[in-house]
Order: C-alpha cells, then structure tokens, then sequence
C-alpha cells in the first residue's frame, strides 16, 4: 500500500447561534431592536426593487467596516438575513429581552474558513456582533464540519462494505446525486465516494479533487490548504473525509469535565476529541475480499459451491475480528493534537407531572372518541378490558402489571443516576412505596387483580434490599403469612373432606 498522507484538516463548516443574556441594558436591547427594524424595512424595500431583468435585488448596508448585502428573502425562524462573500448573519425580531430562542445566526464560508482559520473568523465575527449588532450575548454551536484531506490511499466501492457504524443505512455520494445502498453498485463507473448516518451526525468521503473538476469555485482548498503541504501531490486524487455535527447531536456529547459540547467553549476547545470520537464510531475494516463480498451480498458461499444466509451474529464476528485500515489510527488524530475522551450523555429518566396526565387523558379521550364515535363509561370499560386482553396475550401479564414494571424500571434508573451523580430525584421513594403497597394489597383497593409471581417476587427483592426492616416490609410479611395460612387451611380442609 502506498503511504498515506494527511495534506490538510481544516474546520470546513460553522454556524453559531447567539442568545441574548437578561443583564443587556435596555439602551442596549433598544439598539437591537431599532438595527432590526431597520434592516426589515431595508428587506422589504429590496422585495420591491427590480433589476433590468424583472428579478428582486439585494440591498447593500455598512455594518462598520463590512459590506452586506440585505437579501430580500430570510430564513425559517429569522426575520432577515445580511450576507456577505466571507460569512451571513440571520436576525430575529424580538420585544422581549427574556428569550430563550436565538436572535442571531452566523455562518461562515467554507473559502474564508480556509483563508484565514476558525479562530480568526469567530474573533471578527464576535467583535462585529457585539460593536453593531448585540452588545451581551451567548454562544452556541449550531452545526460544526470537520475534514481531513488525504492522498494514497483510493477509495473503493468495497470500503463502503467494510465501514463499521452503528448508521448502517449509507448512501454513496456520486457526482449527480446521492443514490441508496441498493443501486450504488450499478454506477460503479461514477463512484466519487459514500456517506454514512443522518444530518445530525455525518461522515462524507469524497473524491475532493473530482469535485474541484467540477466545481471551479471550490478550487480555493488547492491554494488555502494543500499547497500549503509540502506532500500535496497535484498528480493524485485528493479524497476528504468530513464529519458533519449539528447541535442536536453535541448536546448528547460529553467532554471529560463532564460540560455538553455544543457549548461555543467546549466545542471549539474539544475539535481534536469530537473528531477522535468520529473515526472511532466510523471505522474502516481491513475485511478480506472474500469476507467483503459476503457481507456485499449476505451470505457465505463455500467450497462445495453451496450458501448459508450470514446471521447477525457473524456479521459482527467478521468486523470484530478484521483490523481497521493500516491508516486509520493515525486519522485519528486531529493536527498531531492528543484526544480527551468524549462520551454520550446519559438520558436523564423524565419525571411525571399532572401535565402529563393532563395530555394523557387528553389523547385517550381523542383517540377514543375516534376509534369508537364516542367516550362514554361504556366504551372507556371496553377500551380497558380490550388493551388488558391484548397486553395478556402479547406479554402474559395484566396492563396493570406491565405499568407497574415499567414503574419500577424507572426507579432502578433513577437510582443509578443519583448514585453516580446524574441527577437527585427525592421524591422516587414515595413513589416506589405507593406502587409496592397498591401490589401487595391489590384486592383490597382493586378487584379481579392478578399479579404474576414475578413481579410479587421482584418488589419482595427491592424491599428485602432497601430495608427489611421497615414498616412496609413487615406489612407484606404479615400478608403473606395470613396467605400461607390460608392456603395450608383450605388443604387441609379438602383431606378432611
């Protein structure tokens, strides 16, 4: 194999959102809101202004030094937009300073990312936003692009094969479109690349100079990046590997302070661990052929001639066991920076609220109504007995019963949580007790109640593990004794008998 060489890593793609902070002064706040009441009325008069051809034009504004221009159209969620060649600004009308949406939007070009660096473009950028535009913000990324470039190593349709993600639904990524799993290998001809996952967390591999062929203006990565390097070669393929993170996926992000990473900080300190974690959960196998084209087509074909379906199991067998591409670790490491681990946030177990019975109740009387025409005793008795057959015959046990587990696979989460430190949910054992106690003394409050002897057997373990001791404990102990008792009686009553 041919040495592979890292020519450039570059932060391709930012985009911030900036929140305002209570404390602003309101000379300041006014400010904002008179800069966009303006700039609205600059939109409008741009909807209305047409060039020799018919068509609306934008409208130039002076913010300090830099020229935009005020486009005539906006986007979702923003009142206008200003732009110019380096970076554009989406604004948000607002008349209230308690405002937890952003006011602002930033996003830079790709061109003068390359040029003068992330660190410069988010230093001109905050210092324009606060002299002109918002004088007391906050920051958070919004949606963040890494990419390393590399030459030696030519991507094949078989890679495609051998990636190892948990996104198994990928696409290729072909010069007119982006085509499914399915069809990829009939354009073998055109292949140009592949992507894996979904828009909140995306890996792009890409031929980048076939890209340049066909798109001139993106020609800058040769002069900003590569030539840069004294091993670019301009004989041989470029390919870029890019990893796309929206905020939706940094907020499940954890650095090793334990801080989310789409904080504007954390994020733009933690480049080098996001893209560690990123060639790590995307991963390139050295698969055998013979591996690669069983997995291409799901089964294993041998010697005899004859075929068995791969299962699951051997899938992973076969990435288990095959290494990652001789290069990979070294792809691993962003600008020779050494990775701090990086992992996914815990999900916070939610806790209930007369809310969410409010909205419950309201989509069972919703639901209802539409199944049945009408919500009455009758058909609620109905609705009931019916998902309680249905739950009997799936699961084998009562509605109720698969409730009350559910309730309790809570309270083992919710514990975990505060044992190492998550959370602090003090109100759980009062809950854990009205479920153990409605379990235990079921036929006194309820009717026709059966709980199975599992469910009996694991509130009968929580409490012996809490406290044996306590006074609900020894409540069960006495019902099961008068159980015991009762049961031994009838025996013995029918040998009398």
């Amino acid at each position: 194999m041919n040495t592979v060489n890292i020519i450039s890593q570059t932060v391709d793609t930012i985009k911030t959102h900036y929140k305002i902070l209570p404390t602003i002064a309101d000379e300041n706040f006014e400010k904002y809101i008179n800069l966009v009441t303006s700039l609205i009325s600059l939109k409008k008069e741009a909807q209305e202004t047409k060039n020799n051809y018919g068509s609306t034009k934008s409208i130039n504004y002076f913010l300090g030094k830099h020229k935009f221009n005020i486009l005539p159209t906006s986007i979702t969620g923003f009142s206008l937009v200003i732009q110019n060649s380096d970076f554009s600004i989406a604004m948000r009308q607002t008349k209230n300073k308690i405002n937890n949406s952003p006011l602002i939007k930033v996003e830079f070009r790709a061109e003068y990312l390359a040029r003068i660096g992330y660190i410069k473009c988010i230093e001109v950028i905050n210092t324009l936003v606060k002299n002109y535009i918002l004088s007391d913000y906050e920051i958070d990324i919004s949606e963040i692009h890494l990419a390393t470039d590399i030459q030696g190593y030519e991507f094949k349709i078989a890679d495609f094969v051998r990636m190892k993600t948990r996104a198994r639904n990928g696409n290729t990524h072909e010069e007119e479109s982006l085509i499914q799993k399915a069809s990829m290998y009939g354009t073998a001809t055109t292949f140009t690349g592949f992507v894996f996952g979904s828009g909140e967390y995306m890996l792009r591999i890409y031929n980048k100079s076939k890209e340049i062929e066909k798109f001139k203006k993106k020609s800058f990565a040769k002069f900003h990046l590569w030539e840069q390097n004294e091993n670019y070669n301009p004989g041989m393929n470029v390919w870029r590997l890019e990893i796309q993170i929206r905020r939706s996926k940094l907020k499940k992000l954890v650095n090793s302070n334990g801080n989310t990473m789409d904080n504007y900080y954390n994020c733009l300190n933690g480049i080098a661990d996001l893209w560690n974690k990123a060639m790590t959960d995307y991963e390139i196998k050295d698969i055998s052929r013979d591996n690669t084209s069983n997995l291409f087509h799901g089964n294993r074909v041998f010697k005899n001639g004859t075929t068995r379906e791969l299962t699951k199991d051997a899938i992973q067998k076969i990435y288990k066991r095959s290494p990652s591409l001789p290069f990979w670790e070294d792809m691993k490491k962003w600008n020779t920076h050494k990775p701090l681990p990086i992992t996914t946030a815990p999900k916070i177990p939610k806790q209930g609220s007369q809310e969410y019975v409010n909205n419950s109740i309201k989509s069972l009387y919703s639901t209802l109504a539409k199944h049945k025409g009408s919500v009455t005793k009758e058909t609620l008795t109905e609705a009931f007995e019916q998902a309680n057959n249905d739950n009997l015959e799936r699961k084998g046990v009562s509605l109720l019963e698969d409730s009350f587990n559910k309730q309790l696979d809570w309270i083992e989460l919710i514990e975990d949580h505060i044992n190492s430190g998550i959370c602090n949910t003090p109100d759980y054992k009062h809950l854990e007790s009205e479920i153990t106690n409605t379990v235990l003394t079921c036929d006194e409050h309820i009717k026709n109640i059966h709980y199975s002897e599992k469910i009996v057997e694991r509130i009968e373990a929580r409490l012996v593990f809490n406290n044996s001791s306590s006074a609900i404990y020894k409540d069960y102990r006495y019902l099961q004794s008068m159980v015991d008792r009762l049961e031994s009686k009838m025996l013995f009553d029918e040998k009398v008998a």
